[in-house]
């Protein structure tokens, strides 16, 4: 009706492109932890609307897992919330979840290990405390996202194109524990970078995110070819 071009966003970017709605807009080189139901992925930007994709999940993303967990001890969807407020009455070291690829040494990251591991042991253990599963396995959750993280900020972290910030994105980035232990660790080991998590209205996916994302494809003229478009759930960066 209105004639204007059209503009195809892929959401995963809208959940980098969150944070350009925060007060102070990230700098680049950075890197963007993108952590949500479907994806969990490692992305390097050296400029607007450049990914270059670091690490992914092989199997289960972070956000599916949580969902499958809190289904497995009977709580509500989406299972993110639920899990953290759960957590925060779980009593810590009663149990010892594994931590998936934590020392693989590249930047690839797996859950479905973890969410079978749950399993196994809420079959094993009938009379479980809730509270502890619900702790331990957020805490392994936060664990591999927080040292994958880690890894490539020191791997990328040197020379002339060092990254200045660190973006965080997507459904579990409203997580408090995993919100507070990155702050800690860019406060104590990574200073000169830093922080950006999107806003917790802007961590599920929103129509503003795709605002900003697509303001800055129509900057750059990256309008599409065609008036027909269609939605692709696989969409890769």
């Amino acid at each position: 009706k209105w004639r204007a071009p059209l503009i195809g966003v892929n959401h995963l970017e809208g959940h980098i492109y969150a944070s350009w709605l925060d007060s102070e807009p990230p700098k680049f080189p950075l890197l963007a932890l993108i952590v949500s139901g479907g994806h969990t992925e490692l992305v390097l930007m050296k400029k607007h609307l450049n990914y270059k994709i670091l690490g992914e999940t092989r199997d289960d993303a972070a956000g599916e897992a949580f969902d499958k967990v809190a289904r497995m001890l009977k709580l509500g969807y989406p299972g993110g919330p639920e899990i953290s407020k759960l957590a925060e009455k779980g009593n810590p070291k009663t149990i010892n979840f594994p931590r998936p690829m934590i020392n693989s040494g590249d930047f690839d990251f797996s859950f479905s290990g973890l969410k079978t591991a749950v399993l196994y042991y809420l079959r094993d253990n009938p009379n479980a405390d809730k509270s502890a599963v619900a702790y331990e396995f957020q805490q392994a959750v936060v664990d591999v996202l927080v040292k994958k993280t880690a890894d490539a900020l020191r791997h990328y972290g040197v020379g002339r194109m060092a990254i200045k910030s660190l973006v965080v994105g997507g459904g579990v980035a409203a997580n408090k524990k995993l919100r507070a232990v990155l702050e800690s660790l860019i406060k104590k080991s990574f200073p000169k970078i830093s922080l950006h998590i999107s806003p917790l209205w802007l961590c599920g996916d929103n129509a503003a995110m795709i605002a900003v994302a697509g303001y800055f494809k129509a900057r750059a003229k990256k309008f599409a070819k065609s008036k027909n478009l269609k939605a692709d759930g696989n969409l890769k960066l």
